[in-house]
């Protein structure tokens, strides 16, 4: 996990870095985005739901390829599909639900534009870094959850029982380093300003509990452009 001392400082310098380049000549993008993620096994045998993803992400050129682009994401279930306890923190209590914040710098490399009846299509290559923070649903009455072991079980008596096995507990802001990479097109100024997006990334956790996870990430979505490069 990484510090969430550490995150706030780089949302803070993204979001200035963002907009003193939209304040000069070099064109932005801002691309409203909706997608989906599909997580592989992890070595303990666990995995994370499959969800919807849905997000911003704003770029600015740096050169006649380059681009610099932040981005933020919403993942509504940052849970496991197989719970290693389902009475969490007590027998008969389920579960809290997990959202998930994501955040991403990136470099993009364009690789020229192409004129396709009144639009131009823009394939792109894509690669950054950035941090995942859980939320628990009321985490004011229920700030942690178990990723393994912990909580109560039924032993074989059938008593309710306190789980005697090695315990993870997630809690409420707990960040975790993530690295993406992947690529798309653009088919921009369709009507005017206004264009398509088609995003396709993997998505990896390094450091979950000791355990790396990745995931297949793709997203679509509107975008606009302004400016020149």
């Amino acid at each position: 996990m990484i510090s969430k001392v550490l995150v706030r400082p780089a949302l803070v310098a993204l979001l200035l870095l963002v907009f003193a380049a939209s304040l000069s000549a070099q064109r932005v993008e801002i691309y409203p985005n909706a997608g989906y993620m599909w997580a592989d096994t992890m070595n303990n045998g666990q995995r994370f739901k499959s969800d919807a993803v849905v997000g911003m992400k704003t770029g600015v050129f740096v050169g006649p390829h380059g681009q610099i682009e932040g981005s933020f994401g919403y993942l509504n279930h940052f849970e496991l599909r197989q719970p290693p306890n389902p009475f969490n923190p007590a027998f008969g209590v389920v579960q809290p639900t997990v959202h998930g914040f994501m955040y991403d710098l990136n470099t993009n490399y364009n690789f020229g534009e192409r004129q396709f009846l009144n639009s131009r299509i823009a394939p792109f290559l894509s690669v950054g870094a950035g941090g995942l923070t859980a939320h628990i649903r009321n985490s004011s009455m229920n700030p942690t959850t178990f990723i393994e072991g912990g909580g109560n079980i039924i032993d074989a008596n059938g008593a309710v029982v306190p789980n005697p096995g090695r315990s993870k507990v997630l809690s409420s802001g707990d960040t975790f380093l993530t690295f993406n990479y992947g690529g798309g097109i653009k088919f921009l100024n369709v009507a005017g300003p206004m264009g398509f997006r088609f995003d396709v990334r993997g998505r990896t956790l390094p450091n979950f509990f000791g355990e790396t996870t990745t995931w297949f990430e793709p997203s679509a979505g509107i975008t606009f452009s302004w400016g020149e490069r």
